[in-house]
């Protein structure tokens, strides 16, 4: 699934997903949604469902607040 796809899909969500491809400077460019929900915690705790070695990522779909730091 492509990002714009999951960020349309999911509107509003937290999201842990798996990274299936990413290019040559390591941008994401597939990924296979394992978890979402409008609760941050809930996202977070799918977390230890993960396989050791297993490439992943969270993110929030929807409008990100103020006075939030990113690490990208």
């Amino acid at each position: 699934m492509k990002i714009a796809t999951l960020m349309k899909k999911f509107k509003d969500e937290w999201v842990l997903a798996e990274v299936l491809k990413e290019d040559d400077k390591h941008e994401i460019i597939d990924v296979e949604p394992l978890a979402h929900s409008k609760n941050r915690d809930e996202a977070y705790d799918a977390l230890k469902f993960v396989k050791k070695g297993q490439h992943v990522m969270t993110l929030y779909t929807g409008k990100r607040p103020k006075n939030v730091a990113y690490v990208l």
